[in-house]
């Protein structure tokens, strides 16, 4: 991908937190993390002139914060003497293949794609998988029949599904 082909703001705004959540899942501490992912994205814009992907830019992006990370911690260990992080973290991390990454991406693409839902199917849609109603207590809720709810749900669905399978940021 050459610079041309991106956006920053947009690249921001779809990977800080799913980054800022992946880095902190490491190091426990989220202002710590916000740090580290910051000075990925510093990096990104600083280089953005002369920057070439040889892989998605979403891997690029994810080893960029995983390396990020792993220097972090050894500047920490190095100026501190100790991190409060597993000993073998940073092997850990070394590991870790970035396909293992994609749940960060595609929570971050749900929650884009459930935001382009008209709001009662938003409504709908939430108050079944994120708060954990029923189908008979959102439609005694919303008064509507318990078979809109099932009509709503099975659309969405279809709609989260087919959107997800065709995003090649997630299935490359």
């Amino acid at each position: 991908m050459s610079q041309k082909n991106w956006d920053f703001q947009v690249i921001f705004k779809d990977y800080y937190n799913p980054l800022v959540n992946f880095i902190n899942s490491y190091l426990g501490n989220v202002e710590d993390s916000k740090e580290v992912v910051q000075n990925v994205f510093f990096k990104l814009w600083e280089n953005k002139d002369s920057l070439q992907f040889q892989v998605s830019l979403k891997g690029y992006i994810y080893q960029s914060a995983k390396n990020a990370m792993i220097d972090y911690i050894r500047a920490n260990k190095r100026h501190k003497g100790h991190l409060d992080v597993d000993d073998g973290l940073e092997q850990k991390i070394a590991d870790t293949n970035s396909e293992e990454l994609d749940p960060f991406v595609i929570r971050s693409e749900i929650e884009n794609l459930i935001s382009q839902l008209k709001p009662k199917n938003r409504e709908i849609f939430e108050l079944s998988k994120f708060e954990g109603l029923t189908y008979d207590e959102i439609s005694e809720y919303l008064k509507i029949s318990k078979r809109s709810v099932e009509d709503n749900i099975s659309r969405t669905m279809s709609f989260l599904k087919e959107h997800l399978k065709n995003n090649k940021e997630i299935f490359n």
